[in-house]
């Protein structure tokens, strides 16, 4: 059994029935064993204005390995309705967020560390985003630390 930290967000439509529905999805995955508070936050990378986003954090334990793991969670989201637009940013251009209905990130997987073209772990934007790691220390066991993962 592996002990997977995701993180959920969204900042489109009803965004706790979204993260609810996400959440009870999950459960087809393995079992959930702890689930932070919901939390406001301010949009983070857009290029324009837009709704601010309803997050929180979610310890699973699971049999997946963290590349099927990535895969169900972006199954999840497509069963929800979310459209990802592929889109091709030359090297030296920014690059631009946009409005999601849902939002399924693995921020860590057991203290594995991964860096493949599809999925890097720990997260790589973890650290810059002060709210996915104050949910994240919410439901992380007391005997843990983020560095514990780095």
């Amino acid at each position: 059994m592996h002990t997977a930290y995701l993180l959920l967000g969204g900042n489109m439509e009803n965004r706790d029935k979204v993260l609810q529905q996400a959440l009870d999805a999950l459960h087809d995955l393995g079992r959930i064993a702890a689930v932070s508070a919901r939390k406001e936050t301010e949009p983070w990378g857009f290029s324009r204005p837009v709704n601010s986003f309803l997050n929180q954090a979610v310890c699973l334990e699971t049999e997946l390995n963290p590349e099927l793991l990535m895969e169900k969670c972006l199954e999840i989201e497509h069963k929800l309705g979310r459209v990802r637009k592929q889109t091709v940013y030359p090297e030296d251009s920014p690059k631009s967020y946009e409005s999601r209905l849902i939002d399924i990130d693995i921020l860590l997987y057991d203290r594995v560390k991964i860096n493949t073209k599809t999925l890097i772990l720990p997260h790589p934007r973890l650290k810059e985003r002060p709210f996915a790691m104050e949910l994240l220390e919410e439901i992380l066991p007391k005997n843990l630390s983020l560095e514990d993962f780095y």
